[in-house]
């Protein structure tokens, strides 16, 4: 058994990656002799057996750190913007933040678009309404604010729009930018801590 940090670990575990990419690259362990083939079977053999046998233990070793990764993120806990994640968690969740990031794109234009939508709209109705006044009003009448309020009522109440926001969209936008932005600053640094005061054992 050795004892290591998972940061110590995830580094062999990268290494030995490229060494089992490497011992397959080119590697020989069939071939077909013919009679004049000027091949040593013996040697071949022997080559062919410790390549396999090389790979064999690369690929336990890999697999030993890599458990023992695993079995530590499913365990260990941090602390991440107030929110508290067992590092697999953290990590599933830095993998994925993009879906966050298109539920906050989305939400983000729908609003936008909505409220520039009302907005054109109230400036529409208002010059609508000074035409309708400019139209309906004599001159003796455009003075008489209680006829020019009245009208303005009458007409923007049958026009009138409204947005409809069950989901209070301005304040979701802002707690959900908050969330990814918090989560995004303090993620990497919290996971290489954790990481580097994590003892995991290997067998």
């Amino acid at each position: 058994m050795t004892t290591m940090s998972v940061t110590q670990a995830l580094a062999e575990i990268k290494l030995m990656r490229s060494r089992m990419e490497n011992a397959l690259d080119g590697t020989t362990f069939i071939k077909l002799k013919k009679k004049r083939d000027l091949v040593d079977a013996t040697r071949f053999g022997k080559e062919a057996t410790g390549a396999f046998q090389s790979y064999i233990d690369l690929l336990k070793r890999y697999t030993a750190l890599k458990s023992a990764v695993v079995h530590s993120n499913a365990i260990t806990l941090v602390q991440i913007a107030a929110v508290q994640y067992t590092v697999a968690e953290a990590v599933e969740r830095k993998r994925t933040l993009n879906f966050d990031k298109d539920l906050l794109s989305q939400l983000q234009t729908q609003y936008d678009k909505v409220q520039s939508e009302y907005n054109s709209h109230m400036v529409s109705e208002q010059a609508r309404v000074e035409r309708l006044l400019t139209t309906e009003l004599s001159k003796d009448n455009k003075t008489n604010v209680e006829v020019i309020n009245q009208l303005t009522e009458t007409f923007l109440s049958q026009n009138r729009a409204e947005i409809l926001d069950p989901l209070q969209l301005s304040e979701r936008i802002a707690a959900i930018k908050k969330d990814i932005e918090d989560f995004e600053t303090q993620v990497d640094w919290v996971l290489s801590e954790s990481n580097g005061r994590t003892l995991i054992q290997i067998a």
